[in-house]
């Protein structure tokens, strides 16, 4: 049945209304397996009613590219994207408050 998006928790909302920011980041950081990765997510949270394993272990999954927790990790691509963006470009804000917006949500979601 697919979700009614007028009663959909935060996090969905959230990433609903930021696809289009997130999958880009999602791009930039982890390149096309990532992107792949966000949209499978998307589709998901538009068709499933409830938190499932698979949709919160892809929520952390997400949340940690944005978090570039795998950045020290030289064998994953991860580390080499993340090499390749100037700290001074206006997409590393974007990035910071995407996954501001992010926690904060699942944050809400979670209460």
């Amino acid at each position: 049945m697919p979700r009614d998006f007028l009663t959909a928790p935060s996090h969905i909302t959230f990433i609903l209304a930021n696809t289009a920011p997130l999958c880009s980041a999602a791009a930039l950081l982890g390149g096309h397996a990532a992107e792949a990765r966000f949209q499978r997510l998307v589709d998901d949270l538009c068709v499933t009613s409830s938190l499932t394993p698979r949709i919160r272990r892809e929520l952390n999954a997400l949340e940690d590219l944005l978090a570039l927790e795998h950045i020290d990790d030289f064998d994953r691509i991860e580390a080499e994207r993340f090499a390749s963006i100037d700290p001074g470009d206006p997409v590393v804000d974007e990035i910071c408050l995407l996954l501001d917006g992010l926690r904060e949500a699942r944050a809400c979601a979670d209460a």
